[in-house]
């Protein structure tokens, strides 16, 4: 069940994410390809998503 909008999400708070079979198989792959656990490249790329997000908005290094 997604998180409803209007619950904020919690700072450093690990949230589950189910994946189906297909979808395991091809992040065991990459994770196992730049060596790293699948939870670090889950980690890293969402960051990595995250910064080209905000850095095509032109809010990156505003804190």
């Amino acid at each position: 069940m997604a998180t409803p909008k209007n619950v904020p999400t919690k700072p450093n708070h690990v949230y589950k994410v189910g994946f189906g079979v297909n979808q395991t198989d091809k992040i065991n792959k990459a994770a196992n390809t730049v060596d790293e656990t699948p939870e670090q490249f889950i980690k890293k790329s969402t960051l990595n998503a995250a910064e080209v997000i905000n850095s095509a908005a032109g809010v990156a290094g505003k804190n």
